[in-house]
């Protein structure tokens, strides 16, 4: 058996070198600690070329000491300079120097880990995946605003795998030789899942971010509350599984256990159940075929699983439904989704809004702009800032 079971893997695994040789763009995130955690409990599979950090300088020093890297970036400026003060080396400042050029211009790396907030991730997944580097993607706005230019670079599905919890265990359930119905992708419903509608319109940004399950980063964990964050794996999953998105259906799912689902035409289901840890999801993805014990994952005992699954209400979630509309107009709209979502949680955790404004503000800046479809990828940065600039005029 042992015998059968290491040739599928080697035969999965083809021609992948070991250790994989990673950039890890977003290292000081919770993603990219996952990514760095896998490196701890397995030395050998990864070799860690390049890391790039936000704007935490302390917490990036502190990784670059541990795993002394080749090369060392910051997205800001600022942050840049004074880690280059403290480390006495070159750091790579700015979107494109950090996120492209310290990986581009060198040929000691074949797999980039994308996990960026926002925008900026769409274009290191763009252009390695354009020079035929392999991507483990978490920056689901990668997807949401540039998935058509995305999907158009990728030479084959292995060459961008999916590093979040939803898609990874979709991409995992997926049998080639069996016809896919529906994709399910279940949300715990946020911190506010409790909430009656008028606690939920009052509710304080420290509120929002104590989500009962994962330990994420703000704007994600607002997200989640919202259940903008699974509109955004709606369009994520169109783009990834080519999927129409009336196939693709969100189900309210509070204990966690179950990440993903899938069900087949002949009307059997295959679903992929962990213990709620982004640390398992990252290894299972950078690892795969290979399934290793990691001592250091809680381990989840079958027998104490509960699983209820419920649909969502959308008038009670509207960002769901503009999610929806977005991904079914295409073109524009889904970079002024994203946009306008970036900004209105941004207010909320600057208590300059209440979070019932959330959805208003979002409302107000999609339907200002007629559809328009993207010709090339600096057409996503126009429509970025275009929609900035129109909140900007109407919020003062």
């Amino acid at each position: 058996m042992e015998k059968l079971f290491q040739e599928k893997r080697n035969k999965l695994h083809g021609n992948s070198r070991l250790p994989l040789r990673l950039a890890v763009l977003g290292a000081t995130g919770s993603v990219g600690r996952a990514v760095l955690s896998v490196k701890r409990a397995f030395p050998e599979m990864l070799d860690i070329v390049a890391l790039v950090g936000g704007k935490n300088v302390k917490s990036m020093l502190k990784l670059v000491k541990e795993f002394s890297p080749k090369r060392v970036g910051m997205v800001f400026e600022d942050a840049a300079e004074k880690l280059e003060r403290v480390l006495g080396i070159r750091v790579y400042a700015g979107e494109r120097e950090a996120l492209v050029r310290i990986w581009q211009d060198f040929n000691d790396v074949d797999s980039i880990v994308v996990c960026v907030v926002g925008v900026a991730g769409f274009l290191p997944t763009y252009e390695a995946l354009r020079v035929g580097k392999r991507v483990f993607l978490s920056t689901k706005e990668a997807l949401v605003v540039g998935g058509e230019f995305i999907m158009r670079e990728r030479k084959s599905p292995d060459q961008l795998i999916p590093l979040d919890s939803e898609h990874w265990a979709i991409f995992s359930c997926v049998e080639p030789e069996k016809d896919v119905a529906r994709i399910y992708l279940p949300a715990t419903g946020g911190a506010l899942r409790d909430f009656s509608h008028e606690d939920r319109r009052k509710a304080s940004a420290l509120e929002v971010l104590n989500h009962p399950v994962w330990k994420m980063g703000k704007r994600i964990t607002v997200d989640s509350s919202t259940l903008m964050n699974k509109g955004f794996e709606v369009i994520e999953a169109h783009h990834l599984f080519g999927m129409e998105p009336e196939r693709i259906k969100v189900v309210i799912h509070r204990e966690a256990w179950v990440h993903g689902i899938v069900e087949f035409v002949d009307g059997s289901f295959k679903a992929f159940i962990s213990y709620p840890d982004m640390r398992l999801i990252v290894q299972e993805a950078l690892l795969y075929p290979y399934c290793l014990r990691n001592p250091e994952l809680p381990h989840l005992e079958f027998d104490d699983i509960c699983l209820c699954f419920s649909k969502p209400d959308f008038e009670e979630y509207p960002c769901l439904s503009y999610a929806y509309y977005a991904v079914e107009a295409g073109g524009n709209i889904p970079v002024i989704l994203n946009a306008a979502d970036e900004v209105a949680v941004s207010l909320f955790l600057l208590k300059k809004i209440c979070f019932n404004d959330i959805y208003k503000i979002i409302r107000k800046a999609l339907f200002h702009f007629p559809r328009e479809r993207l010709s090339s990828p600096e057409d996503i940065y126009f429509w970025d800032d275009e929609t900035r600039r129109f909140l900007r005029e109407v919020l003062e």
